[in-house]
């Protein structure tokens, strides 16, 4: 006989196989796994702590990779199934610069620096 709280479980893995996407998937099952190695490694010092630090940095640039192509292919899958696309594309560019000259009896000193941004 199977209790509430085993059905509950199963309705909950269901639902979240049936609704949640697969990029968002991919990202709790990486989230939940780093947990339980980060804890395995907290138990063996700090070199290893470091060490799966290092490693989980690399996973999740992966992750990161993964979720921008999901992205992508889910902007791909709307815009094959509308009827009309309107695509509106944002740029602005911003920049700050600065130069300097300073004397200090017979040293002179020359300096510049900038800084720009860019949002697309």
């Amino acid at each position: 006989m199977v209790d509430s709280k085993t059905i509950a479980s199963m309705a909950g893995k269901v639902a979240f196989e049936l609704f949640v996407p697969d990029y968002m998937r991919a990202a709790y099952e990486a989230l939940s796994s780093s947990q339980d190695e980060l804890k395995q490694a907290e138990s063996k010092g700090i070199h290893s702590l470091e060490e799966e630090a290092r490693k989980q940095k690399i996973v999740m640039e992966f992750q990161a990779h993964k979720a921008r192509v999901a992205q992508e292919l889910a902007i791909a899958e709307r815009i094959a199934a509308s009827f009309e696309v309107v695509i509106e594309e944002y740029y602005e560019r911003s920049g700050k610069g600065h130069a300097g000259l300073k004397t200090e009896g017979d040293s002179i000193s020359l300096g510049a620096g900038g800084e720009g941004q860019r949002v697309t």
